[in-house]
């Protein structure tokens, strides 16, 4: 009997790794932490279990330690990443996952650590780790800058990053967040569009050598410029996935990595922005593209032969079109303008988020929250007139 795979999954990032499994024959177990998580309306999942609010890593440490042994276990967020690296020697005799060292794990995961271990590697905007006051922050970098947390642990400024642009943002931040200065990170904005945006998912061995990877040119950010992926366009770039594949190998790394760049004008070259231990948002981009490095993970615990040649499709569209339209509006872009961009690349290959005509429950479920979400929003401004 073969061992059970599992998903731990995170919203579309969950969905995407499941479907990606399906379609080499793999129906996993998903495992989330919110009932009304997006995978638990696939009707792809072998089995579907939601952990309790209260007590949740005991739950899951007892839920993971009563799988059929040896069961191969496949995180998607930051969370279940760092519940596996803080769980690894117990966890480790009974099931199966790929994570980089813990310590390179706990490394990537606290930004602080993650710039200043990379800067000796790969170029990456100027950074201060440690933020004392506004005067040494605007001693040492450019404005305008981007505060980030830490980690996921250190979400103090209720969203994910915060951009300063002047003096009086910057002196202002300081007087609200002094207290939480050693949660939070700065760095130097990294100057261009959303379309100077890179990212590659890769995957590697044992021997931290790149068995694949899938780059992609992100057009559109949700929130834009400084958001996630909403829109974008497969493209091979080999300046990119060669500064990955240098990374992973010097870090030793193993597994799977989103690795995120941007391309500065100012002296033509890739800047480091950051890498996720763990298969990323668009990895069923990647898997409809040629490269399923969610399968990759599976056959490298399973000791099957992996393929260092494989080729991915180039201009293929990945969009996710509520994000992008809304963002899109909020910037500043007509209707007009925006569908103006959405029929130029019409007749491309496109991947969806959250939609596939042969899994289309996710995707009609999120398009009820999201019309739900709306008409609130519609019904708060029409009672505020």
């Amino acid at each position: 009997m073969s061992a059970t795979t599992v998903v731990l999954s995170a919203g579309p990032n969950g969905l995407g790794v499941t479907r990606s499994l399906y379609l080499k024959g793999i129906r996993p177990t998903v495992i989330s932490r919110q009932s009304d998580d997006v995978v638990n309306y696939s009707r792809l999942p072998a089995r579907k279990i939601v952990l309790p609010e209260k007590n949740t890593e005991s739950a899951l440490l007892q839920t993971l330690l009563a799988l059929q042994q040896a069961a191969i276990v496949i995180p998607t967020s930051d969370w279940f990443v760092s519940f596996l690296a803080e769980n690894s020697e117990r966890l480790s005799q009974h099931i199966r996952f790929l994570l980089p060292s813990p310590d390179i794990a706990r490394m990537l995961i606290d930004k602080a650590a993650e710039t200043e271990t990379v800067s000796a590697i790969l170029p990456l905007p100027k950074t201060i780790q440690k933020l004392t006051d506004s005067t040494a922050l605007m001693d040492n970098l450019r404005l305008p800058v981007i505060i980030k947390p830490r980690s996921h642990q250190h979400m103090v400024l209720g969203s994910k990053n915060r951009i300063l642009g002047n003096v009086q943002e910057v002196t202002d931040f300081f007087v609200q967040y002094q207290t939480q200065l050693e949660h939070l990170i700065a760095q130097e904005v990294v100057p261009g569009d959303d379309d100077c945006q890179w990212v590659c998912n890769c995957f590697f061995d044992y021997n931290s050598d790149l068995v694949q990877a899938f780059s992609f040119n992100r057009l559109r950010l949700s929130p834009s410029h400084y958001g996630v992926t909403s829109y974008a366009i497969s493209q091979y770039n080999e300046e990119v996935i060669t500064l990955s594949k240098k990374l992973g190998k010097a870090l030793g790394y193993v597994g799977p990595a989103m690795v995120e760049f941007k391309f500065d004008n100012r002296d033509n070259c890739y800047k480091y922005i950051e890498l996720n231990p763990r298969l990323g948002m668009c990895n069923y981009f990647d898997t409809r593209c040629g490269i399923n490095n969610a399968h990759a993970y599976w056959q490298l615990l399973n000791d099957e032969a992996l393929n260092y040649n494989v080729r991915m499709k180039n201009d293929v569209i990945f969009v996710s079109l509520y994000e992008d339209f809304f963002s899109r509006r909020k910037d500043g872009e007509s209707v007009r303008q925006i569908f103006a961009a959405y029929l130029n690349d019409f007749f491309k290959p496109h991947v969806f988020i959250y939609h596939t005509w042969w899994d289309p429950a996710p995707s009609a479920r999120m398009l009820l929250r999201q019309l739900t979400s709306l008409l609130k929003a519609l019904l708060r401004k029409a009672r505020v007139i």
